[in-house]
């Protein structure tokens, strides 16, 4: 198993970050990986989703279930498919000047001789995209933020 960690402080109030979060339509905005995603059902036990991912020219897709294990602070997406398992982990914390992200994840090899060979390189390829993804993250919802409360001020 593979383990990855990142964090960013983020310069927007912890409501704005968690929300533009756990929007799927920002996932594939700041992930440069995921290339598809479709939402299949919104469940009690969260939002089953399929996406698909492309990382070092393969093709990928798994279902995940996505949930909100606490409003303004956590969200954890598990996935499982033939290719690789894991799970995802977001926490927000609020600071004087935002919001610190935290990214914790999980990734496990599929089967195949294959995939588990070529875990390595995925380890750290998707370790730079995950870093990246926070990177890209943050300077979307500080641009957004920042167009949001210009207009609060000339309103």
């Amino acid at each position: 198993m593979t383990s990855f960690n990142h964090e960013i402080e983020i310069g927007a109030p912890i409501e704005y970050v968690f929300e533009w979060g756990i929007t799927p339509e920002n996932w594939a905005r700041a992930m440069p990986a995921l290339i598809d995603y479709e939402v299949i059902e919104e469940t009690a036990e969260g939002i089953h989703f399929r996406n698909t991912i492309k990382m070092l020219g393969r093709t990928t897709t798994s279902n995940e279930i996505f949930t909100v294990d606490e409003e303004n602070h956590r969200t954890v997406s598990v996935f499982d498919d033939e290719d690789m398992s894991g799970e995802m982990i977001y926490e927000y914390t609020e600071t004087e000047d935002g919001t610190i992200v935290r990214m914790h994840g999980e990734l496990e090899a599929g089967t195949s001789l294959f995939d588990r060979a070529l875990m390595p390189v995925l380890s750290r390829y998707m370790n730079r995209q995950f870093g990246i993804s926070l990177t890209t993250m943050k300077e979307l919802i500080e641009a957004e933020y920042a167009i949001l409360q210009q207009a609060v001020v000339e309103a």
